[in-house]
């Protein structure tokens, strides 16, 4: 592989390793932000609804932006709002703490679509499902620090001030992109316009297309489960076994390594020992498996079957995204990668907005074994729409 590449692709990996440490911080912190806002720790449901909901507006308009700022650009401007996201989550405020989701929202949007603008034009078709598997890793990664370090940083500053520390990092990854500026944000065209009408041609070029609009629910159901995964173990574990913060964001680290390692694997064997579609429809099954355990814990369980389950749970719900980008990549018709993205991205970023409230809904009124059991139904419901394959209508 070109060394250039792998520059921009780990350039890449760290932008949203930043922009998933963030997030996950606020799911780390639920169980001690929330006193202090006056809320329930289940409040991180709704947060993260804010956060993709307006994510899945702003990745739809990112192709205008990338014409018309840079990419690389895009990427300084989401690191910066991260930074500011975790300032504001600092102050305490109900308030605040809605700022840093709208953020929060407007970082995770565009960066999908801008860096498969950066990368689809810079790899071949084998290593392309390995080179945005590695780039995904991000999430987990992010995720994985989110749960070992905060809570210490917790222990020694405080929860305020380990959301600043986080904050601290967006900084720094935006002044290090600047020499990436060059090279990549040289096609600008200033007058372009960005209007929120915009929003609906890359939704319509995936929903038109049947197979690329498969993959779409696919992507809105796998979703789904990652970030009701996410967002509520720390909380499940808090709650409902009596952990501590600090065992209990060990536990989400192991998730998110897991998925860290679950990608890396997953993306290397794609196209070279299974196809993409098939990797894609085994990591749907697993994850309902994991999700099931997951629903029939106990706290007499001991701690090395947990971190075991969840090691592979988050290989199975975090380990897809990757390929299933690249895969949309791969179909998308000729130089319309970054809006194939921006509109299976939107698709996607709707079970976010969706599913996590709905966990947290049937965790609060049924309990938490009857919202994981409904989520590892929908791990096979994605299973069986690429299960389908290219049936009858698909190109």
């Amino acid at each position: 592989m070109n060394p250039s590449i792998v520059f921009v692709t780990f350039a890449m990996l760290a932008v949203l390793t930043a922009a998933s440490m963030s997030v996950f911080t606020v799911a780390v912190l639920a169980p001690a932000v929330a006193p202090d806002l006056g809320l329930d720790p289940k409040f991180i449901g709704p947060f993260m609804s804010v956060v993709y909901f307006l994510a899945a507006f702003v990745g739809a308009v990112t192709g205008g932006l990338i014409t018309r700022y840079g990419a690389i650009r895009i990427c300084q401007s989401t690191m910066v709002a991260t930074a500011v996201a975790m300032f504001l989550l600092a102050a305490a405020h109900p308030l605040a703490a809605l700022l840093a989701a709208c953020l929060l929202g407007y970082a995770y949007g565009p960066f999908n679509p801008a860096s498969a603008h950066i990368l689809s034009g810079l790899t071949t078709a084998r290593w392309q499902p390995f080179v945005f598997s590695l780039k995904q890793t991000g999430v987990p990664l992010g995720g994985a620090l989110a749960g070992a370090i905060v809570p210490l940083l917790v222990l020694d500053f405080g929860w305020r001030g380990a959301a600043v520390w986080v904050g601290v990092v967006g900084i720094v990854i935006a002044v290090l992109l600047q020499p990436l500026r060059r090279t990549f944000d040289g096609d600008t065209k200033p007058v372009r316009i960005i209007a929120l009408t915009n929003v609906w041609s890359p939704v319509r070029l995936v929903l038109l297309d049947p197979l690329l609009r498969r993959y779409s629910f696919a992507a809105f159901a796998y979703a789904g489960c990652q970030l009701s995964t996410g967002a509520f173990m720390v909380v499940y574990l808090s709650e409902r076994h009596g952990m501590t913060l600090t065992l209990a964001g060990l536990v989400l680290a192991c998730v998110q390594i897991g998925g860290f390692a679950g990608r890396l694997i997953w993306g290397a064997a794609s196209e070279r020992i299974v196809s993409s579609r098939f990797m894609l429809i085994g990591l749907g099954v697993m994850a309902a498996v994991c999700l099931a355990l997951t629903a029939a814990m106990t706290p007499q369980w001991p701690l090395a079957l947990l971190v075991v389950i969840a090691t592979l749970l988050g290989m199975s719900t975090f380990g897809w995204n990757g390929i299933m980008l690249s895969e949309i990549a791969t179909h998308s018709p000729p130089g319309m990668a970054a809006e194939s993205t921006a509109g299976m991205q939107f698709v996607m970023f709707g079970g976010i907005v969706v599913i996590p409230v709905s966990f947290g809904a049937l965790a609060a009124n049924l309990g938490y074994p009857t919202a994981f059991s409904a989520v590892a139904v929908l791990a096979l419901f994605g299973a069986a729409l690429l299960w389908r394959g290219r049936g009858y209508g698909d190109k």
